[in-house]
């Protein structure tokens, strides 16, 4: 706030744009000062309280330097006075034009159905400006983060620039998925809190044109975006994720492991053994049918295999315990020796479920379709899938919080009167925070059983189109 309220002055003629790439510089100038102050404190170079706060105390001394210079220049601020002349300007030209007209003569306005008018162009245009703004704003700053977070074991494991590029790059997807319904929100709540602020709204409506009518083309506008979002989850977003979770453990030094086939894994172990299974629970720390093959390094040769169609890990063994399996020992082309079992352990299969957890959810790496068709081999194996279940129905339910969110957006952009855009950035925060608890909630009682796969899913769009109903009928149109 102390850095930002002065380089906002002091840019007059920049305009959005100039504040948005000062904010970019920003972001990064500070998680590189909080970066090598943390290198500095962990070399010894210095304390480690200086190092963790030397970011904060130079952007702070920064921030009262830059506030200083501003107390002390005369800077001419843009008022509002000025913005809200042009607005009645441009509405005296139009009454202008009504005196021209031959007397005895009445202009009558009505308001017309047609779609698109040049009305909704003009809402259009705004409200489109403002998402592409956040929504930017909100990848740029994640990339940002993304990349410091992976600094340390980008320099650790002497991982290529052009890895963690390619990588940024394949979050982006996921990111743009993620963030645009909490977009579309900030977005209207801005458009529309902007309009009610500055009259427009109620010059529209004087005119005898319906806020319903008003919101026509963001509504239009969210619908599709709810569309586009399932189709890119469905032909692109999980091709993005399988290569987004392959660079991040080349990045994090992870074992080696297949990630074109989610639905089948393949991993290397810690002690010259491979490892195949077809689904890993990392909650539960579950797998289901999962096969052990230990292989000689030297000759090339596989000498084990141990296959079991439930494995788990037992914390107060530390081990894996394995159940309803067999294991058979080769020699050369010739079985030596083969056994099943109902319940065992075994001394060299010790890598931890941490070994095997994965940073992006098996889920996201499937469409809809390959997901459906995992859950029912899954099912026919007798292995529990109400948690991929909950993840099958939410790849519906959630595109369509988009074209919820701009609905439930516009009464409370309305009801904010003339507080403006910071009250609906505000508004949309809060909103964003009650719907993710929310979620986060149906989908723990689905996750456990309590609620029904598809009811935990849809639970969350249900209930905030049913208040974005309430609150738009008792609107004043």
């Amino acid at each position: 706030m102390l850095v930002g309220i002065p380089l906002g002055l002091s840019s007059k003629k920049g305009g959005k744009s100039t504040g948005f790439v000062l904010t970019i510089l920003l972001v990064f100038l500070y998680y590189f000062s909080l970066s090598a102050g943390i290198a500095f404190a962990r070399q010894g170079k210095v304390s480690p309280g200086l190092g963790v706060w030397s970011a904060d105390i130079l952007f702070a001394l920064a921030g009262l330097l830059l506030l200083r210079r501003v107390q002390q220049s005369s800077i001419d601020v843009v008022s509002f006075r000025s913005l809200w002349k042009e607005l009645a300007q441009r509405f005296s030209r139009t009454a202008a034009e009504e005196a021209e007209a031959p007397e005895g003569t009445m202009v009558l306005r009505k308001a017309s159905s047609r779609f698109p008018q040049i009305l909704d162009d003009y809402i259009l245009r705004q409200f489109l400006e403002y998402l592409g703004l956040v929504l930017s704003a909100f990848v740029v700053l994640t990339l940002v983060f993304t990349f410091f977070e992976l600094l340390a074991d980008i320099i650790r494991n002497r991982v290529p620039l052009v890895t963690v590029g390619e990588y940024l790059l394949n979050v982006i997807p996921s990111m743009l998925y993620l963030m645009t319904p909490l977009s579309v929100l900030i977005a209207v709540l801005v458009t529309f809190g902007l309009l009610q602020k500055s009259n427009e709204l109620t010059a529209m409506k004087a005119t005898g044109i319906s806020l319903y009518r008003l919101i026509v083309p963001v509504i239009v506008i969210s619908a599709t975006l709810s569309f586009a979002l399932f189709v890119f989850d469905q032909f692109y977003l999980p091709r993005a994720n399988k290569r987004q979770d392959a660079l991040r453990n080349e990045i994090k030094g992870k074992p080696p492991q297949t990630y074109l086939n989610p639905q089948h894994k393949w991993i290397f172990g810690a002690h010259h053994e491979i490892y195949y299974y077809e689904f890993f629970d990392g909650e539960r720390n579950q797998f289901a049918n999962l096969s052990v093959f230990a292989v000689d390094p030297k000759a090339f040769a596989l000498t084990e295999r141990t296959f079991a169609s439930r494995v788990f890990w037992n914390e107060s063994l530390k081990k894996w315990v394995f159940e309803q399996g067999w294991t058979r020992h080769l020699d050369r082309e010739q079985v030596k020796d083969y056994r099943t079992f109902d319940v065992t352990t075994f001394s060299d299969v010790d890598e931890p479920p941490t070994y095997f957890k994965k940073e992006v959810k098996q889920s996201s790496e499937m469409n809809f379709d390959e997901l459906k068709a995992y859950i029912r081999e899954l099912e026919q194996g007798g292995f529990d899938v109400v948690r991929l279940k909950v993840q099958l129905y939410k790849k519906l339910s959630f595109p369509l919080i988009t074209f919820v969110m701009s609905i439930l957006a516009v009464p409370f952009a309305v009801s904010a009167g003339r507080q403006g855009a910071l009250r609906g950035v505000a508004t949309a925060i809060g909103i964003a925070v009650v719907y993710w608890v929310t979620s986060g909630l149906f989908e723990a009682m689905g996750n456990v059983n309590q609620l029904p796969a598809a009811l935990a899913a849809w639970s969350p769009d249900v209930i905030f189109a049913l208040i974005g109903g309430y609150y738009m009928l008792k609107v004043p149109t």
